[in-house]
């Protein structure tokens, strides 16, 4: 990415993180307030429609965590292409650094959850809830340290968000799945050929490549995958630029950003934060699952991502960002325990029936979030 469209984005992200973050207050507030019967009621009512024999009907909630989220995966997946294509990921170089200290933000967390938590296997689908980093919080409260952060580890901490979200959509896709339906794969199988056709042809018409994105996204949640890939897999299929040269891919991603950041992730957040503080008793907070995401976000993150970071750079494989010195690389990392509206996701994928660690858990990512946020606020405004 050139630097007046990193700043641009890191812009749009802090706008965006400010609304999360109101977002995240109003839902608490409401949930805990007489107001609390009506915000579930909210997420409670179902949508859907109907065509012949066929329906598909489901509450708000899961319209906003199935459908709306896929749009959000679909803006990741054209992020990444036009990165990898033709942006700062084009040269090895360039993604050495992030990358492995995203690994090591993956990996570490997970440790951490399982070793706490190794004697229960239902307990342990969770391990991947404190892997997650959200980079519009991490941005805002970069923002409101202006200058003491050079510009390099914005880039970093974005570049490393990138290969995070990748190691998300192959969690989600290797480990968060259901039964698998034979009819629905082949139906997507026939929507991802189509886009092939389209992409070969290169074909600019959107409408021809959302028809089919969304017929997919159809056949994959009946499919027993989770929808949110049939948004990356259509990215994937839309062109950077077609015959005549049209920037199609950078068209339909800019005309993403304002519904990303301003509509589909606050509505996301407005529709999981809502934790009932009431419910929550002394002990809940100290169950080995709201311990893990806990650990793992708070100290897994910061301790994987830096540790893997330093590594590679003492052993000569990348270098520090520009201007930048360890401290300060250590202060960013510690933001990258800010696991917010991707954990939240994934907690929904991995304990989908449980009412109890919905909300237990969801206080944790809260409490770890917020420490993170804080601890990492005051690293960077204090160190020399």
């Amino acid at each position: 990415m050139k630097l007046k469209k990193i700043q641009n984005f890191i812009s749009i992200e802090i706008l965006g993180g400010i609304l999360l973050l109101s977002a995240t207050i109003l839902a608490l507030v409401l949930k805990n307030s007489p107001y609390g019967e009506h915000y579930m009621d909210f997420l409670s009512v179902e949508m859907g429609f109907k065509i012949g024999t066929w329906e598909l009907f489901k509450p708000s909630l899961l319209w906003i965590n199935d459908g709306l989220i896929a749009i959000f995966f679909f803006a990741i997946g054209l992020e990444l292409k036009k990165e990898f294509i033709q942006g700062e990921f084009k040269t090895l170089s360039n993604i050495t650094l992030p990358l492995i200290a995203a690994i090591g933000g993956i990996i570490v967390p997970a440790l951490i959850f399982c070793l706490i938590n190794f004697s229960d296997p239902y307990v342990l689908r969770g391990w991947a809830i404190p892997t997650a980093t959200d980079t519009a919080f991490a941005l805002v409260i970069l923002a409101m340290l202006k200058q003491r952060v050079p510009n390099s580890l914005k880039i970093f901490l974005v570049s490393l968000a990138i290969f995070d979200d990748i190691g998300a959509i192959l969690i989600i896709a290797i480990f968060y799945t259901s039964e698998l339906s034979t009819l629905a794969f082949f139906v997507a199988f026939c929507c991802i050929f189509g886009l092939f056709i389209l992409n070969r042809l290169s074909n600019k018409r959107k409408s021809f490549y959302y028809i089919l994105g969304v017929l997919l996204w159809l056949s994959v949640l009946k499919s027993g995958v989770h929808a949110t890939l049939a948004g990356i897999i259509t990215a994937l299929f839309i062109p950077v630029n077609t015959k005549d040269n049209h920037p199609l891919l950078e068209e339909i991603e800019h005309g993403l950003k304002f519904w990303i950041a301003f509509i589909i992730l606050p509505l996301f957040a407005f529709a999981n934060a809502g934790v009932d503080l009431s419910r929550i008793q002394p002990h809940m907070l100290f169950s080995g699952v709201s311990i893990g995401i806990f650990l793992g976000l708070f100290l897994g993150k910061q301790f994987g991502v830096f540790t893997f970071a330093y590594l590679a750079i003492k052993l000569n494989l990348t270098s520090l960002p520009k201007n930048a010195n360890f401290k300060q690389l250590y202060g960013v990392c510690i933001l990258t325990g800010i696991g917010f509206t991707m954990s939240f996701f994934i907690d929904g994928l991995a304990y989908e029936v449980s009412d109890v660690f919905n909300f237990v858990d969801n206080f944790a990512i809260l409490l770890a979030s917020l420490a993170s946020g804080i601890f990492g606020y005051l690293y960077l405004r204090f160190i020399k």
